[in-house]
């Protein structure tokens, strides 16, 4: 089946501001979008998000953030290109090397090729009449992936209220993902609740849907959220442990790790004693870029003390970029990456960093960003990848609870399992 036409134009995403999407028609008369996601914090090795600057007219209210070059890429330049091609994934993707073989698409923009990229996916599904999830997995049963859900949220989500990014949980003792994502939202809301009860802010939302309450401490805030946990019943670290995204990098200034709100400055070497203490201090099973980006000594440094069952999770250090993953392979800094398309500019090369990462004995979290849209498809992606984990957000706000919908859907209609906890 022939692609007849392709559109690209701009929307919104969940803060408020421009992001890419594309509409793909076929032959058949039917048509497929997608929308591109896009993060606050975000790596200096991700794909390259392509903004317009100031302009004057409409798009001047946006602050420079307007996306009418990205745009007007895929419908000159893409489109030309892919109009008249059979809708085949792997050839749509190769184009669009083709157009732009910089190493993070500097030309056409990474929210260009990801959201013609993304829209083909759907198309290719449609074809042969599959679920996104089957299309990249046809036969055998589907896994649907642990979910990690924010409680707390700071950093660049929440005007740093908190120093890190966000105490989030695990409910690795569910045994659905329906009886998951209901543990998750009752500890959601039971932590609103508590948190008022003490006399906390508790009505500001980040922009994940975690509580944006101001804490002093990484240790408090971990605290506060095993107080809540037990207050619903469940048991901390049996049914639901912890897990923190420091987002280690937004802290970290003329080599220095500088806590602001705990007024606490360390060197990488201290930095690494200081994670260690959290971790076996506190009942978490996975955490984060506890490091800057470029900070490999201090992941290796870690890597080598931290215990074997911890999840030392890669976003910023390793920005879903294969060649980043086989560094990280080969100096044993990391033991699992958090997936993030828009990091990388197209669903092929994605997938190849999730297969090279499982290859790895790495874990994989598929994951949304911050400045999220109402689509689904990333729900699709990580089911039919095969990843053990996905990181959404929390369980409020439409642009997460789509993704969170979705996933109950494909647990009711498709031959799936629920994946537990990985050892």
């Amino acid at each position: 089946m022939k692609i007849v036409d392709l559109l690209g134009y701009q929307v919104l995403d969940s803060r408020g501001r421009p992001t890419v999407a594309a509409r793909i028609t076929l032959e058949d008369g039917t048509s497929h979008s997608a929308k591109v996601p896009s993060g606050a914090s975000t790596g200096q090795h991700e794909a390259v998000e392509l903004r317009d600057g100031n302009l004057t007219g409409a798009n001047s209210f946006y602050s420079g953030l307007s996306v009418t070059k990205a745009v007007l890429n895929i419908n000159s330049k893409i489109k030309s290109a892919i109009v008249g091609l059979d809708i085949d994934l792997p050839e749509v993707d190769n184009r669009l090397i083709d157009l732009d073989d910089s190493e993070r698409f500097e030309s056409l923009g990474a929210n260009a090729t990801l959201a013609v990229s993304l829209a083909s996916s759907l198309a290719a599904a449609h074809q042969q009449q599959k679920s996104l999830a089957r299309y990249f997995q046809p036969t055998g049963k589907l896994l649907i992936p642990m979910p990690m859900i924010n409680i707390l949220s700071g950093g660049a989500h929440a005007n740093r209220g908190m120093d890190i990014q966000d105490v989030l949980i695990v409910p690795h003792g569910a045994t659905s993902f329906a009886e998951a994502l209901a543990w998750a939202a009752g500890i959601r809301e039971a932590a609103a609740k508590f948190g008022q009860s003490k006399g906390m802010i508790t009505h500001l939302v980040a922009d994940e849907g975690g509580l944006g309450i101001a804490f002093k401490s990484i240790s408090t805030a971990c605290e506060f959220v095993i107080e809540v946990i037990d207050s619903v019943g469940l048991k901390v670290d049996k049914e639901v442990s912890l897990a923190l995204d420091i987002a280690a990098t937004q802290f970290f200034q003329e080599y220095k790790y500088n806590l602001v709100n705990a007024n606490q400055s360390f060197s990488g070497k201290e930095f690494v004693g200081y994670i260690s203490n959290l971790v076996n201090e506190f009942p978490i099973v996975s955490i984060e870029d506890p490091f800057a980006e470029d900070d490999w000594e201090s992941w290796i440094e870690f890597n080598q003390v931290a215990p074997k069952s911890l999840q030392i999770l890669g976003d910023d250090l390793l920005t879903t970029n294969q060649s980043r993953l086989e560094r990280s392979i080969l100096d044993k800094a990391a033991n699992a990456i958090l997936i993030k398309p828009n990091q990388n500019g197209l669903v092929t090369d994605t997938l190849k960093v999730v297969n090279k990462a499982k290859e790895a004995h790495f874990r994989t979290v598929v994951s949304a960003r911050s400045g999220e849209t109402e689509d689904s498809w990333l729900a699709d992606l990580a089911v039919g990848w095969g990843a053990g984990q996905i990181k959404v957000g929390s369980t409020h706000g439409s642009e997460r609870t789509s993704k969170w919908n979705r996933l109950l859907e494909l647990e009711q209609i498709e031959d799936c399992t629920f994946n537990g906890w990985q050892s």
